[in-house]
């Protein structure tokens, strides 16, 4: 009986070593980042067109760059200004996935404080 509550113990321990880990590379991650300026140059895609070629479109603060990057080199090879509407699409899709972040962060305080008021969690 001894060796199975030595070993519950030392997974016990072993969980929340995992989970305070999880927590602060997630939280170091968020700190590192720092909050979203118009500065940053956002990618969004882009289409291979050799072995070592491809166009791509990125975004920078109100414009729209078409690059042609090879392997010696990168092209500004057309620009144009972003639309207000896919500003706002931007914007909207961000906040989605903040929303989406936090879920399970939420839910997962919501179960560990059931099971510290020893109440059944409902899955």
């Amino acid at each position: 009986m001894s060796a199975v509550l030595d070993l519950l113990t030392v997974a016990l321990a072993l969980a929340i070593v995992l989970g305070l880990a999880f927590f602060s590379l997630k939280l170091l991650k968020q700190v590192q980042a720092g909050p979203a300026t118009d500065d940053q140059i956002r990618y969004l895609r882009a289409l291979p067109v050799g072995q070592r070629e491809r166009l791509t479109l990125v975004a920078y603060r109100d414009e729209v760059f078409l690059l042609g990057v090879t392997a010696g080199q990168i092209t500004v090879l057309d620009r144009r200004a972003r639309t207000p509407e896919e500003i706002a699409a931007e914007a909207r899709a961000g906040e989605e996935a903040r929303l989406r972040a936090a879920r399970p962060a939420a839910a997962v305080r919501q179960l560990i404080g059931k099971t510290l008021a020893r109440e059944r969690p409902d899955y």
